[in-house]
């Protein structure tokens, strides 16, 4: 039997109004702690899930969607470089790519229906970013792939 460690308030997301809700995780190192918890306790960081909505007035006008709340919970910030690609003309220049990921349980993803336009808020960067795309994953961490935006 797994030991049940979601009590634990730093890994247990958190919505807006203080209420607390229970964690678990399906997969199990040594019987004792959750491979989960210890990803997030090791390489995570609080990331703050908002939902948004699109409001039409004849341009993208994203607003915070009401009907679904903001929640905290832990997460793994990838940022890495991607493909460089080389442009021509008159001369050469180099461009490279920043591929920004966020992987995270599924349970919190599915608990505020995370989709794309959906922005992730993380403190200790100070930085906000927009969902492009989620990729499922079989093991139940889920790749939010991000893009930074500037205000």
């Amino acid at each position: 039997m797994a030991k049940d460690v979601s009590k634990r308030g730093d890994l247990s997301p958190k919505v807006h109004t203080g209420q607390l809700t229970r964690m678990t995780s399906r997969t199990v190192v040594n019987n004792l702690v959750p491979i989960d918890d210890e990803v997030d306790r090791v390489f995570g960081e609080p990331v703050v899930l908002k939902p948004m909505k699109t409001v039409s007035g004849g341009y993208r006008d994203p607003v915070s969607d009401p009907g679904r709340n903001e929640l905290i919970t832990r997460g793994v910030f990838d940022q890495s470089r991607g493909a460089v690609e080389e442009t021509g003309g008159g001369s050469i220049h180099r461009q490279s790519t920043v591929d920004t990921t966020l992987s995270i349980r599924e349970e919190p993803v599915k608990q505020i229906d995370l989709r794309k336009g959906d922005r992730v808020y993380f403190p200790e960067r100070d930085e906000l970013h927009e969902v492009t795309f989620i990729d499922a994953e079989p093991g139940g961490r889920p790749e939010v792939h991000l893009v930074r935006v500037l205000e």
